[in-house]
């Protein structure tokens, strides 16, 4: 055997050795514990409107110029987490009959008065008090109001609030309303605070 490789085989050898050594001479103290740990649950929104038994704003028939009615509206976070609610109504109108007076105040030939109504055009809506209501609204017409939402306010983790809202047909609405019919419909939202 040459020089060249019995020095690798030394050096080798010697690696061998100190590698062995190490890991047989290698030895520390240790100590494991478990840290603190917990639990992490999500939180819940929730709206409740109105009983299950109540889910009519209003029914009202044989209404007249001079005609008013005030509803309330219970909105309700059932869950944890605080949140903004916000509602809207609709309105669809028809014409039921067409009267003699009422095509005449319309300028049409009998039974030919508006398909659609007019009488979300007389109506009115006005917001009393409500969920971020500082002060009563003005009243609108029925068909200017459903084209904005209803005011937005705050609504706590199992908090309850209470749209109150006046319908009425003022003394001014004319012949154009007779055996007009509105069917009204509401919508509410609550977001994350």
């Amino acid at each position: 055997m040459d020089t060249r490789t019995r020095l690798g085989i030394g050096v080798a050898a010697v690696a061998v050795a100190v590698l062995a050594i190490g890991l047989g001479t290698y030895a520390a103290f240790t100590d494991t514990e478990d840290g603190p740990g917990g639990q992490v649950s999500s939180g819940t929104l929730d709206l409740t409107v109105g009983s299950n038994a109540d889910k009519v704003l209003f029914n009202q028939a044989n209404i007249a110029p001079g005609f008013s009615t005030t509803v309330t509206v219970d909105v309700r976070n059932a869950g944890s987490v605080p949140g903004t609610v916000t509602g809207s109504l609709t309105a669809t109108g028809s014409d039921v009959t067409c009267t003699e007076p009422e095509a005449e105040a319309e300028k049409v030939a009998a039974n030919a008065c508006a398909a659609g109504g007019n009488l979300q055009d007389e109506m009115t809506v006005q917001v009393v008090s409500g969920p971020g209501v500082g002060t009563a609204g003005a009243a609108v017409p029925l068909r200017t109001f459903v084209q904005s939402p209803l005011p937005s306010g705050p609504l706590g983790a199992g908090a309850t609030g209470t749209y109150t809202l006046t319908f009425a047909l003022p003394p001014s609405a004319d012949n154009k309303v007779q055996g007009d019919r509105i069917t009204v419909g509401s919508t509410f939202t609550l977001n994350q605070s």
